[in-house]
């Protein structure tokens, strides 16, 4: 009798284990928490500091892994060539609504114009390290 009772006893329990762990592993694939890297508010220094200026931002719901923005001149013989070089620079992590500030010092030379028309290409995560809500939103091109 007592094996009969254990046994009922041990069914009833392995079941509602199954249908606990059933639950509990089911996810809405929506509510997964995200990062959203974006160039944000770029600005050419071009004084007595020769700086391009601007932000790495993650506007998403969840914080990001460290990864890399690509900084190049486009265009042929627009005057950015004069200026800047082709440049890989680090971007940390980052918790949701927070940015990173970054500089790239422009090349001092007589060449360098940064007065004048200028074309940039900046793009963060260029090497999909980063999974995040979305992908289309990373490059950013500044004309002047």
């Amino acid at each position: 009798m007592k094996n009969i009772l254990l046994y009922g006893f041990l069914a009833v329990m392995s079941f509602g284990f199954a249908a606990f762990r059933t639950a509990d592993n089911t996810k809405n694939a929506t509510s997964i928490a995200m990062p959203d890297l974006v160039i944000d508010e770029i600005i050419v220094k071009c004084a007595a500091q020769r700086w391009l200026v601007f932000y790495v931002k993650n506007q998403g719901d969840a914080l990001s892994i460290a990864t890399l923005v690509r900084i190049r001149p486009t265009g042929g013989d627009d005057p950015t060539q004069q200026c800047l070089n082709q440049c890989v620079r680090n971007v940390p992590s980052l918790l949701p609504g927070k940015n990173f500030k970054l500089r790239v010092p422009f090349k001092v030379v007589g060449q360098c114009d940064c007065t004048g028309s200028m074309t940039i290409e900046m793009l963060v995560d260029h090497n999909n390290y980063v999974e995040e809500t979305d992908e289309t939103n990373n490059e950013e091109f500044y004309t002047q």
